[in-house]
């Protein structure tokens, strides 16, 4: 531990995610999942398999949900910022 007079303050890495887009974008896919689940047990061209296609819906939603998570956040905090050119 540090000595109790050293009053230098440890930074944390700051990371201000709005939440509530997060949890706003993350119902948003888990609602069309569940209504392409739901359209999926009232079809009756889909009885012979219901299994994989209810597979199918759930892979496809989590991997779109993924794909937009990773986009919004990388749009949040980049890894490559532009640098000015110097003109002579």
């Amino acid at each position: 531990p540090a000595p109790r007079g050293d009053r230098r303050r440890h930074r944390r890495a700051s990371f201000d995610v709005p939440m509530n887009t997060i949890v706003f974008g993350s119902a948003t896919f888990a609602g069309a999942g569940a209504v392409a689940l739901l359209g999926s047990c009232f079809s009756k061209t889909l009885s012979k398999d219901r299994g994989l296609t209810n597979l199918l819906i759930i892979t496809a939603t989590v991997c779109c949900w993924l794909m937009w998570l990773i986009t919004y956040m990388m749009q949040l905090h980049p890894l490559v910022k532009p640098i000015p050119m110097k003109e002579e």
